[in-house]
């Protein structure tokens, strides 16, 4: 008889059962409990698991180098205390996982998450397939049950009477996604602004280019989330690429902008994406959003005429933000996806002197930010959304080896990075912006990450 591997993962947590066992039955839960450095993608969610017979199937990658795949099952459950889900295809024998839930006292509960499976591999290599599942599991459920406590509060927080209509551009894109997966599961009505429908139910179909669209289904929104860009990242600034990431955010914004003065039942808030880039090179001075625009730097110009573009709307009494995103942390995306490549080899270091300072803010901080925007009526104009804490780019690379456990690669001299990379790494990686996320702070947003190297950890 082979012999089932078992493994428990419990925690106390400050909040009654019935709110826990709440939590795991909003959508897109599973997605929500996924910490962003796993590779594992939710095929499809039906049902929830107060409903017997409910199916989910993923996919997850096994030692970074291959995909596999798993169909799960809920089985019947015991409302606020338990409930189960067994494999039925995928690479176990046999795979069961069971959540327990039990009140310790009116706000305090005990979660206890259960693993049991067996495998076809020989048992000679039992020690290391229980060592690499205990040391992944422990950390999606670390992520999980540390989650669970934060969302509550969020929930509790922002109230609602009914849920936000909600129409997205850019919902694709790395903050986009995170964004959406955050707004469903708080309860929301999430629509796509799209050019094509993408096989997307709820999809609003718009042409930026031919400017076609119908008008009647832009009507009744509650809030306008505006995020479609030309990625800055990719490809060298050639004056064609600058001009398609200038047309890209300042023309796109002219054009929606025009499409939601003509409606009858504009949105109430209209919230758009921009950029710390509009304070330009700061040095080591820290700046907030009383501070003015840079000068003389590509960025800082699309940034300023970025967010002038939406200032129409300002003057039909819609609230409008600008949130000045900083260097957004993730392993999906952005500039730390690229770093990750060097640094894990270790060969990456400081980019020229070092001196410069990254603003940084992870992803859930990132969405749970413009989350808060768009629940806090009196909040409008720009608000910068990063880190309390920004770094100077020797800093954040040491700490990035340092979490990576690699040694810190020679740096990078900053003729190099003139000579490779022109003037995108000029302004992306020599510019130094120390910014200060006053606005969002003042308002009462709690972040969830608000040190470097806990956010490190967490998206890597």
């Amino acid at each position: 008889m082979v012999e089932k591997t078992k493994i428990c993962f419990r925690s106390l947590i400050n909040r009654s059962s019935e709110e826990i066992y709440d939590w795991h039955l909003r959508k897109r839960v599973v997605e929500r409990c996924i910490p962003p450095s796993e590779k594992i993608d939710v095929v499809c969610s039906r049902g929830r698991p107060n409903n017997p017979g409910s199916e989910i199937a993923v996919r997850f990658k096994v030692l970074n180098l291959f995909w596999v795949n798993q169909a799960l099952e809920y089985d019947p459950q015991i409302d606020n205390e338990s409930f189960s889900l067994h494999q039925t295809a995928g690479v176990f024998d046999e795979y069961k996982y069971e959540t327990v839930i039990t009140p310790q006292s009116t706000h305090t509960a005990e979660i206890i998450d259960k693993f049991e499976f067996t495998h076809r591999l020989p048992s000679l290599f039992n020690p290391i397939i229980n060592h690499y599942l205990k040391r992944r599991i422990s950390k999606l459920l670390s992520y999980k049950h540390e989650l669970i406590d934060h969302d509550i509060g969020m929930i509790q927080k922002y109230l609602f009477e009914k849920p936000f209509k909600i129409l997205i551009s850019g919902s694709h894109g790395l903050i986009g996604k995170n964004l959406v997966c955050l707004l469903e599961f708080m309860g929301h009505d999430v629509w796509h602004l799209s050019r094509n429908s993408l096989g997307e139910e709820k999809a609003v179909i718009w042409n930026p280019k031919t400017e076609e669209c119908n008008l009647s289904e832009f009507e009744g929104f509650d809030v306008v989330i505006h995020l479609a860009g030309e990625n800055i990242g990719k490809g060298w600034w050639t004056r064609r690429k600058k001009r398609r990431v200038l047309k890209s955010r300042v023309k796109g914004t002219e054009l929606l902008v025009e499409v939601i003065k003509k409606l009858s039942h504009p949105p109430q808030a209209f919230i758009s994406a921009s950029a710390v880039g509009y304070y330009g090179n700061c040095g080591a001075k820290m700046v907030n959003e009383e501070s003015g625009p840079g000068k003389g730097l590509f960025l800082s110009e699309v940034c300023q005429q970025w967010e002038h573009a939406g200032k129409e709307l300002e003057e039909k009494g819609i609230r409008v933000v600008y949130t000045r995103f900083g260097m957004v942390l993730s392993s999906e995306g952005g500039a730390l996806k690229q770093m990750l490549r060097l640094f894990k080899w270790g060969l990456g270091g400081r980019m020229g002197n070092g001196h410069q300072y990254m603003s940084w803010v992870a992803i859930d901080d990132v969405v749970g930010a413009l989350y808060h925007v768009m629940m806090t009526p009196n909040l409008s104009g720009a608000v910068n959304v990063v880190a309390p804490h920004p770094v100077p780019n020797d800093i954040f690379t040491k700490k990035l080896a340092q979490v990576l456990n690699r040694w810190l690669g020679p740096p990078f001299p900053e003729f190099a990075v003139r000579l490779l990379m022109g003037q995108k790494g000029e302004e992306l990686l020599l510019s130094s912006t120390r910014v200060e996320p006053r606005r969002l702070c003042e308002s009462g947003y709690n972040f969830h990450y608000p040190n470097l190297c806990q956010a490190l950890e967490h998206v890597t």
